[in-house]
């Protein structure tokens, strides 16, 4: 009850920070840190929203095995916090010479099928063929972690019972980067990662929360974002704390590579995209592929392919 009655006084405080939630849901749907990010005094406050008990048992669970194209896999399920359980499926590296080139951490888009939705399973499995071991995880509320909030998984479901509520959406994300901290946990202590060498790819809606994770988590080595931005077409406000603009800038000096769609009416070029490049710091990279909102085609893959190789060593 305690830590409960924590979140809230602090979701309080977040809340009244930079903007009334009136000017976050401006018609334009854009918020004054896209324009000019929270400080860092501000930013600090933040952090304490992504806190977790590291000290937790993982209590792993094996739940199966199999192989998908080739490439073998494990299912399973990890404590994530106290009563929470995160599923994922481990993609084995199809290993090089020496051995995989490291880990990487996949955020889903937000479909029903989460990490086990065709298009995320294309970019696990193809990066696994690369040389790369593939932690694909589901987000609350998606895949093997569904509640009931969603029944339908539309997009005007899914915008009216969580990504535009944002109280709700505030406490989603943060459990979300809680979830990936516990995750580059159990890679290094159970599965011997270098810590040096985990990255985090997200697509989708798991970019658009990649990037959070990105600023909020130091200890990530590198962030792709696929098809991601700041607002989807959809969207109408978030509190500062889960608006990607006030962490996008913080992922540097890490590298950060963010391939979108120029003909992408979900995540906007203009609107969406452009503006959080601008806030991005050096060393990114930005693709532009002539696609509408979609996984990466098969030509544009190995520059994503390169791109890691150079940048998680």
């Amino acid at each position: 009850m305690r830590r409960a009655a924590r979140f809230l006084v602090l979701l309080t405080i977040v809340g009244g920070m930079g903007a009334s939630l009136h000017a976050q849901t401006r018609p334009d749907r854009s918020d004054e840190w896209l324009r000019r990010p929270v400080d860092n005094r501000t930013f600090r406050t933040y952090l304490s929203f992504f806190t977790y008990e590291a000290t937790l048992p993982f209590e792993t669970q094996m739940l199966e095995s199999d192989e998908l194209e080739g490439i073998r896999r494990e299912h399973l399920s990890f404590q994530t916090t106290p009563g929470l359980r995160a599923f994922g499926r481990i993609y084995h590296a199809a290993a090089p010479a020496g051995g995989a080139l490291g880990w990487i951490i996949h955020l889903h888009g937000g479909t029903q099928r989460a990490k086990d939705g065709p298009g995320d399973r294309y970019i696990a499995t193809f990066l696994a063929r690369a040389g790369w071991n593939v932690l694909a995880i589901d987000m609350l509320y998606f895949g093997e972690r569904g509640t009931g909030l969603f029944t339908t998984y539309t997009d005007p479901e899914k915008h009216a019972r969580l990504y535009n509520q944002p109280s709700t959406y505030l406490a989603w994300v943060s459990q979300t980067v809680k979830d990936v901290g516990r995750a580059f946990d159990l890679l290094v202590k159970e599965r011997g990662a270098d810590p040096g060498r985990i990255a985090l790819v997200g697509f989708s809606r798991g970019a658009e929360v990649a990037m959070v994770v990105g600023g909020a988590d130091r200890r990530i080595a590198a962030v792709v974002s696929l098809y991601g931005g700041h607002f989807d077409a959809l969207e109408t406000g978030h509190l500062p704390a889960a608006c990607p603009a006030n962490y996008i800038g913080r992922i540097a000096p890490r590298p950060l590579l963010m391939v979108n769609g120029t003909q992408d009416t979900d995540f906007d070029r203009e609107a969406a995209v452009l503006p959080l490049q601008r806030l991005a710091r050096k060393p990114s990279q930005f693709i532009w592929v002539e696609t509408g909102h979609t996984v990466p085609p098969a030509a544009t893959m190995p520059e994503i392919i390169r791109w890691l190789a150079e940048n998680v060593k």
